[in-house]
This record gives C-alpha cells, structure tokens and sequence, in this order.
C-alpha cells in the first residue's frame, strides 16, 4: 500500500503544472458532485419517509398502496416541472386534511396545475387546497375560483376539484412543454441521477466516516 502511495506521489509530482490544476479541479468537481448526490438522496429519502408515515399514521390511508401513488408521481415527474420527492412531500401535506387514498390520486394532477399557476411550492399549495378541503377556500381566488363552504368534506372536495378543473385543469403539462418546463424536468431527472448515486454512496462513506474516528479518537 505505501509503495502504490509512494508511486502515485511520484507520478503527480511529475505532472506539469497545468496539469497539476487540472486534476485539482477534477478532484474538486468530483467531491461536489458527491456532496450534491448525497444531499440529493437525503432530501429524497426525507420527503419518501413523510408519505410511508402519513400511510401509517391517518387511518383513512391505513391498508392502502402507496407505491400506486409513488407511480404516479414518477409519471407526472415526466411531464411537469414537479419531481416525484416534492410531489411525495405534498402528498404527506394533504393527507393531514383526511384525504383518503384515492382522493389523493386524483386531486395530485390538479395540485400540481394549481401550484403551477400560482408559482407555490407544492406544500404550501397543498395547504391551500386542504384548507378548502375544510371549508377554507380564501387562497383560491387567486384562480379565479369562488369556492363555497358544503358543509361537508366530501361536497368540499366536490367542489374544490371541480374549480381547479375549470380554471387550472392541465396547466402544469401546458407549463411543463414549455422551454423553462423542459429545463426544469431535465433538472429533475438529473436530480434523480444524483439520488441513486447518493444512495450507493452513504453506507461506504459512512463506514469511511466510522474507520476515521476510530482512528482519530481510538478506543
């Protein structure tokens, strides 16, 4: 092992100088692609675990598939400029207002037309549409939609999908085709890129991380 240090030593001190800056930058843009992926995938798993918590925690979600939902957010990462994790972490937002599984699977396309119009977030475009969920519905004039109060969650939600089908409906894919859009979902897909380059690096740095302190600060 020492000689293939002393060796590698050798041939960088053989370098050129200009050669030397190259492979500095090299090294550099590397460790900021790792840092980046790591963070990539610790966010992911962050927003992931919100939604597998809601499915455990409210009981209107108990029993229900969440990988159905996931797929869909995969699929609608495609189109709009909304990634699976942040649509993911919307999802665990809207589920707080008792929506059931199925509810979520259709009022997710029009959370995103609507934070798309609006240029939210989508939990705070989520809390919007919970709030009217609830009787609430002040944020969505905004669209142009003049929500009335049923009474009811069900009528709410009536209503509520209802007005964002008729101002918002089909906006993020509309926005998504765009040259902006387009930019937004290759960066999305890079993202995703990043993620799984993340996820197979955190256990080998973490066991570099655990052979350094344990010779940093020795037992």
């Amino acid at each position: 092992a020492e000689r293939k240090v002393g060796g590698l030593k050798g041939k960088i001190s053989g370098l050129s100088g200009t050669a030397k800056l190259a492979l500095a930058s090299a090294a550099t843009a590397v460790a900021a692609f790792v840092g980046s992926s790591v963070n990539e995938y610790v966010k992911a798993e962050t927003a992931q675990a919100r939604l597998s918590d809601a499915y455990k925690k409210f009981p209107q979600l108990a029993g229900a598939n969440v990988d159905a939902l996931r797929d869909l957010n995969t699929e609608l990462a495609k189109k709009t400029q909304f990634d699976d994790d942040a649509t993911a972490s919307a999802q665990s937002v809207l589920a707080q207002f008792g929506l059931t599984h199925d509810e979520l699977m259709k009022v997710t396309p029009l959370l995103q037309d609507y934070a798309a119009k609006t240029g939210k977030d989508l939990p705070s475009a989520a809390t919007d549409l919970g709030k009217a969920v609830l009787g609430q519905g002040r944020a969505l004039k905004g669209v142009g939609i003049d929500f009335k109060d049923t009474g009811t969650k069900a009528g709410n939600l009536e209503e509520l999908m209802g007005g964002l089908n008729d101002k918002v409906g089909g906006f993020a894919e509309v926005a998504g085709d765009t040259a902006a859009g387009k930019a937004a979902i290759l960066k999305n897909q890079f993202g995703e890129l990043q993620e799984k380059v993340g996820k197979a690096l955190v256990p080998a740095l973490s066991k570099l991380a655990d052979i350094i302190i344990a010779d940093v600060l020795p037992t």
